[in-house]
């Protein structure tokens, strides 16, 4: 069973079992209270931090997915990731059909 490590958390997660599709598309705090050895927790509240809640934790948060979209979408899909993710070829190689466009013009 493969797992990669989440860029953003750093949690392993499995590769055939990751499915964000359902995930919420906010950043919740949740505040949990113990409820006593080995019993688990219960949640007592959550809200979202993009209301202005914990700012700081905001901050770093935002900082991390920048440097994750930078890694995955910088120099518009010219680096390695991008080549690979999105079929993206060469810009050395010559694509037959390009020739074909400039013989018509």
């Amino acid at each position: 069973m493969s797992q990669f490590i989440c860029p953003l958390c750093g949690k392993f997660v499995s590769v055939g079992r990751y499915d964000p599709s359902d995930f919420e598309e906010d950043i919740l705090l949740v505040v949990v209270r113990g409820l006593g050895h080995g019993k688990g927790v219960e949640v007592v509240e959550r809200y979202s931090m993009l209301q202005g809640e914990n700012p700081e934790l905001l901050d770093l948060i935002s900082n991390r997915i920048a440097i994750i979209y930078d890694l995955l979408y910088e120099d518009e899909g010219n680096n390695i990731i991008n080549k690979k993710l999105f079929g993206i070829e060469d810009d050395d190689e010559e694509d037959i059909n390009d020739l074909d466009e400039d013989i018509l013009e």
